[in-house]
């Protein structure tokens, strides 16, 4: 629970910050909604970070989940009109780095796949 807690923290830092590089660009315009979008989906990035028991590095693993996480985020914008996705899914794959790098280094809460499968099978 710790994990998924710290996890999920750190996807809304990073949600802040993406917010604050997106409307101080000009890539988007400030509006509640879209403070609203851009924070929802990196608290799920941080959730699923947090939550996903792959048995990968935790550097490959918050790559990984930024990049498949992340890809909404990048479809939205595409759908849009923005011909943002390549530079979002590179921003995606930095900050579920930095998400992982900060919960499982930083904080010390790594994944356990074993307990997560256990708790999956049950």
């Amino acid at each position: 629970m710790k994990r998924i807690t710290i996890a999920t923290l750190f996807g809304v830092v990073a949600g802040a910050l993406c917010a604050t590089i997106s409307f101080s660009a000009g890539i988007l315009s400030f509006s509640a909604v879209n403070l609203l979008w851009i924070l929802l989906n990196w608290a799920v990035m941080g959730f699923a970070i947090g939550i996903s028991g792959l048995r990968f590095h935790w550097a490959w693993h918050g790559v990984v989940m930024g990049l498949a996480v992340g890809s909404i985020f990048s479809y939205f914008l595409y759908m849009h009109g923005m011909k943002m996705a390549p530079y979002t899914m590179i921003g995606n794959a930095i900050f579920g780095l930095m998400i992982e790098f900060f919960t499982t280094v930083v904080f010390k809460a790594p994944a356990k796949p074993d307990s997560v499968a256990r708790v999956a099978a049950a």
